[in-house]
């Protein structure tokens, strides 16, 4: 999606949240610097825990071959942060025989620093695809990574199933092409056979347990995705806010007269079990719900609450009471 520079420039500002296209862009830079790059390789620093000096000294190190030498820091927001005015000052006069390659989250357009890189070195913006993209980036990954074809439908599901995170689903993609082997597509049945339970039923598990009332069902359920997803309470609320949203939809389609097998066919389960789900929750329920999720995202995010504890308390809240009649 993104193509690297086929110069070779002394600065390089690598810029997008997402990690697989920022990996990418890199690979490809080093690539190209790789014909005169020191026998050493790139070496790379943690933007976190760099020290200005430490970085410097290495991109301004003479080869005794005359080679490139090549840095890399990583996850350099704070790094940025914390030293502007010398990045500033060092970007406007670079080594002559170094390249020093920031890997950023963002580098605004309006700063010093960013005109600097952009007219003596290079800015590439890798901007994550958003909404139908997403799905045009599935289909083109499989064919252009994987040599497998995808439909746009097999791969709205998978989608739907992992979410908008495309290092998810690049390695999703990696375990279905190892699995139907010599096929030459992946088909939706491959894709529920694989990951169709990944998320939803994890998900589900939860939010059946709540709708329920059984708190201590809730939490086991919670519990055993923290054991099994080690990225879990990173996508924690996330992942039950898409839950809720997606019983949330059917509920109100429901209601509208949607014939529930249709429903079913949507998501990608048994009928008889939707209609369970759908019995024991109000869509007024879902959207207090909503409303509670929204709540405890932002107080993650400003640091008055933590994940597991927000998770907790919503669980608990809304599984109290008697079982649903409905």
């Amino acid at each position: 999606m993104y193509t690297a520079p086929t110069e070779v420039f002394p600065t390089y500002a690598v810029v997008g949240h997402d990690r697989l296209l920022r990996g990418e862009v890199l690979e490809g830079i080093l690539e190209r610097l790789s014909e005169e790059m020191d026998t050493l390789g790139p070496v790379r620093f943690a933007g976190p825990q760099a020290a200005l000096a430490d970085v410097l000294d290495e991109v301004r190190t003479q080869s005794l071959l005359g080679d490139r030498r090549v840095v890399v820091v990583d996850e350099a927001d704070s790094f940025i942060t914390a030293n502007r005015a010398a990045l500033e000052r060092y970007c406007s006069s670079p080594s002559g025989s170094g390249s020093l390659i920031l890997m950023c989250d963002t580098l605004a357009r309006n700063t010093r620093l960013y005109k600097i890189i952009n007219t003596a070195g290079a800015v590439v913006a890798c901007d994550a695809p958003k909404g139908r993209a997403v799905v045009e980036w599935i289909v083109n990954r499989a064919q252009t990574k994987y040599g497998k074809g995808l439909s746009h439908p097999a791969a709205r599901m998978l989608r739907e199933h992992l979410g908008d995170a495309l290092g998810e689903l690049d390695a999703e993609l990696s375990k279905l092409t190892a699995y139907v082997g010599g096929r030459s597509e992946i088909t939706p049945g491959d894709i529920d056979a694989l990951t169709g339970h990944h998320r939803e039923e994890k998900v589900f598990a939860v939010t059946d347990a709540i709708s329920s009332h059984d708190t201590a069902a809730a939490l086991g359920h919670w519990e055993q995705v923290l054991t099994t997803d080690r990225a879990a309470p990173a996508r924690a609320i996330a992942g039950l806010a898409w839950g809720v949203r997606r019983l949330l939809e059917a509920r109100r389609d429901w209601e509208r007269g949607v014939n529930l097998r249709e429903l079913a066919r949507r998501m990608y389960t048994d009928p008889a079990l939707l209609k369970r789900r759908l019995e024991r929750v109000t869509a007024e329920q879902l959207e207090e719900q909503q409303r509670d999720l929204l709540a405890a995202d932002l107080a993650v995010k400003t640091g008055a609450s933590t994940i597991d504890l927000a998770v907790e308390k919503f669980i608990v809240k809304h599984s109290a009471g008697a079982p649903s009649t409905h």
